[in-house]
């Protein structure tokens, strides 16, 4: 009984009891959870029945609670009504009541705009997926022996994965917005796990599972905020375990929470090796890369001394020993754009007829979930000098397969990509703070603008092949700005003689 009066007390704490419309009259709430005195005694004259009731959950400083509302009947017998009583029967726990009091007599059958009188309570406290009889009755009831009216409504709540519910704490606390973020990938050795850990979760179980056989680790995690955690799990049988199932132990669900899983990609080859041999061996490619400068040096200034034997080609020389600067580009695809063929072929012309510098998410996945993929897009931003939004092209008989293999296994990372950088780009030009660095190219001119977000449209536009030389001439052309060269530059001829067709 302690624990019923507690469920009660709390609703009328919490509750807001006033009147809807007018301000006159207010009601006034207390729990009541035994029968009404007015049961007792005798009445000449008693109110009728509510012309109606309704409930709906609402979310309160973290709870959620039933908001309760009452319609009163427009008749004379309103002038005998004193109060409501409200209870709520759990099937988990037992009924627990509340009495709304009138603060004075009505003077009128309905409120002054014509309409009925209407009141509410919010109190209650609701579970997830749990039946519950709500009944409301007038004061003073039926005499003895008569028939006793009141409403009545019977629903089940729903679950934790409801819109509503999954905002308050009694969810929360089950992982109702928890999103773990799972990654993994596997070695023949191990396989390394990455995840976002809740604060309401101590520990995880983690199930890496190949058809029937499945191998378990625990995870443990003593932070009280949420926090990413990478766990490597050594694999002894040298099985390839391709499916990953994260199991939380959430105190309020405990062995009955919400599993998510997940299939294993094999692992971005990354060169492991000793510190100490790796220096070493970077010490000697530099003496080796400076020597090897120095006789290519020695070998133009003989050649040039040789042919023309003048002063005037001694100075021709520092000009010519200049590196070509640079453009470090940004790709940014859509989920439709057939990696294999497209982003790949598109990065491969850029770095060998541009002599570009590429960024493609693909090759960074591993530094993508140590940092975040929003963190490591802003980072890249300020390193390109262009980032370019690649359309999808036309589609081949020959590639279709592969396309779609590739096309689905990038999908959501490039979707996710493509949102990030159209957000930033849409940030840049309300700021107006960078937006030349950003171009678009497509290989279909067919309905680009169609394909594109409409804000997009203002940036350059390039369609390979037949926009090539004015694209390698803009490209150079924010190169050479860089270099304080001016636009005065023989890339675009260069790119004219040698560019073929990208397939």
């Amino acid at each position: 009984m302690q624990a019923v009066a507690a469920w009660a007390l709390t609703g009328t704490v919490l509750a807001a009891c006033v009147s809807v419309g007018e301000a006159q009259p207010f009601i006034t709430c207390h729990v009541e959870n035994g029968p009404s005195p007015e049961l007792t005694m005798h009445h000449q004259f008693t109110p009728h029945d509510l012309l109606s009731l309704s409930v709906k959950i609402v979310e309160t400083h973290g709870m959620c609670r039933f908001n309760i509302t009452w319609i009163l009947n427009a008749d004379a017998s309103i002038r005998y009504l004193n109060a409501t009583k409200i209870c709520v029967s759990p099937a988990s726990a037992s009924r627990a009541c509340v009495r709304c009091d009138y603060s004075e007599e009505f003077e009128s059958q309905t409120r002054p705009d014509g309409q009925n009188w209407q009141f509410y309570y919010v109190g209650f406290s609701v579970q997830e997926i749990t039946k519950y009889f709500i009944e409301a009755s007038n004061i003073p009831p039926a005499n003895i022996l008569e028939d006793m009216p009141k409403k009545e409504i019977i629903l089940t709540s729903p679950g934790c994965q409801d819109s509503m519910l999954k905002h308050c704490n009694t969810c929360i606390e089950m992982g109702s917005l928890w999103d773990p973020e799972i990654s993994a990938c596997y070695t023949e050795s191990e396989v390394e796990v990455n995840f976002t850990a809740s604060g309401f979760s101590p520990n995880y179980f983690i199930f890496l599972c190949e058809s029937d056989d499945c191998i378990d680790h625990t995870v443990s995690n003593k932070k009280k905020n949420d926090t990413r955690v990478s766990v490597r799990i050594p694999l002894n049988d040298k099985s390839r375990k391709t499916l990953i199932e994260l199991i939380p132990y959430f105190p309020k669900c405990r062995n009955d929470c919400v599993r998510y899983s997940d299939y294993m990609e094999m692992c971005p080859e990354e060169s492991v090796s000793d510190p100490d041999v790796t220096n070493l061996l970077g010490t000697y490619l530099y003496a080796l890369a400076a020597l090897l400068l120095v006789v290519c040096v020695l070998a133009a200034i003989l050649y040039l001394k040789r042919r023309h034997d003048t002063a005037k080609s001694q100075g021709f020389l520092y000009p010519a020993m200049k590196q070509i600067p640079t453009t470090t580009v940004l790709i940014v695809y859509s989920p439709e754009v057939c990696f294999q063929h497209t982003v790949l072929g598109f990065a491969d012309f850029l770095h060998e007829r541009c002599h570009s510098e590429v960024i493609i998410d693909a090759w960074q996945k591993r530094r993508i979930v140590e940092i975040g993929p929003v963190q490591w897009f802003a980072t890249q931003r300020e390193i390109a000098e262009k980032i370019i939004f690649l359309t999808p092209g036309p589609r081949s008989a020959a590639c279709d397969a592969a396309c779609e293999r590739t096309i689905e296994s990038h999908k959501k990372d490039s979707e996710c990509m493509f949102t990030l950088a159209f957000n930033l780009f849409c940030s840049d030009l309300k700021n107006q703070s960078s937006p030349h660095k950003y171009m678009v190219v497509s290989f279909n001119e067919t309905n680009l603008a169609e394909q594109l977000p409409s804000p997009l449209n203002s940036c350059p536009k390039y369609f390979l092949m037949k926009d090539i030389g004015s694209f390698c001439r803009d490209l150079c052309f924010s190169r050479n700005l860089g270099s304080g060269e001016g636009r005065k530059s023989k890339c675009s001829g260069r790119f004219k003689i040698n560019l073929k067709p990208l397939v």
